[in-house]
């Protein structure tokens, strides 16, 4: 499966999986609109990517969630430990603007959200809640149940389709980065970033840091503004995300076949999840 989080991450894959369908010698530079507007928010051109469509949405990993939990309380319910409950913690999904802008505001595509880069920098990650796990038979218990739970609704990510889906990701990150218009906006921005006295010659290593205080400093949030306000200038962000819109297209054409069954496969696990999730409520 492919959600956002994968997508975040595939940004900063760096190798690329021979012998695809379209692979990069074989495609051109797709069109884009002379003006191009940047999306919202750096969430909102993720999960809009053409690709995006060919993996699970945002409701479908909680439903997804929602159902390995509850198959796996049953299990270990039924193992004995009546008094077990869930031991992941998952963060609730964004609903407002500035939850969705404050989710992947830094990357490749510089920074999108000035109210964000105000508030928190670079500091983007929030970690979960640690909860304590099971140790003893229950950590063994919990093993199988595990197991069960992945047998009754197994992964998509070792099909065909699914590791397809994360090649082509990965590869239109990689086209992308090397489009000569993404580059000539990525050169407008560092001079931007230079002339507001913070150098810098690639947006996502900016991003990445270091940026180890616990909370950001001045510094730090001067050169998230310097960066939101110098990706709107350069129009990086509007670059960016409509060439990696223009190479997931010209992909997704040259690979249809497989997308479109991974894509049913998807719906399939979905309408099982459902019905799983609605026996444990029964049992």
């Amino acid at each position: 499966m492919v959600c956002a989080a994968a997508i975040a991450a595939g940004l900063l894959a760096t190798g690329c999986s021979a012998g695809l369908t379209g692979s990069a010698a074989n495609v051109t530079q797709p069109a884009i609109a002379a003006t191009p507007t940047a999306p919202a928010t750096g969430y909102d051109g993720l999960i809009q990517l053409p690709l995006s469509a060919y993996g699970t949405s945002e409701q479908d990993d909680v439903l997804l969630y929602r159902t390995n939990e509850a198959l796996i309380t049953r299990c270990m319910k039924g193992r004995g430990h009546a008094s077990y409950s869930s031991q992941n913690t998952t963060r609730p999904a964004a609903k407002t603007k500035e939850e969705k802008e404050a989710i992947h505001p830094a990357g490749a595509w510089g920074y999108i959200g000035s109210a964000t880069a105000k508030r928190i920098g670079f500091h983007v990650a929030v970690p979960l809640s640690a909860t304590k796990g099971p140790t003893g038979q229950a950590l063994k218990d919990y093993n199988a149940c595990f197991d069960e739970a992945d047998k009754q609704l197994p992964s998509l990510a070792g099909t065909q389709g699914g590791k397809l889906t994360h090649d082509l990701f990965t590869q239109s990150f990689q086209q992308t980065g090397s489009d000569s218009r993404v580059g000539a906006a990525r050169e407008r921005w560092s001079a931007c970033m230079n002339a507001a006295g913070h150098p810098a010659g690639a947006p996502e290593k900016l991003a990445n840091g270091p940026w180890d205080s616990d909370k950001p400093t001045a510094n730090e949030i001067a050169a998230a503004m310097a960066d939101e306000s110098c990706t709107r200038s350069s129009r990086l962000a509007a670059v960016y995300f409509a060439v990696l819109a223009g190479y997931q297209r010209q992909l997704i054409s040259a690979n249809t076949k497989v997308l479109t069954g991974y894509r049913k496969q998807v719906q399939e696990q979905i309408d099982q999840a459902t019905r799983l999730l609605a026996a444990t409520a029964t049992t």
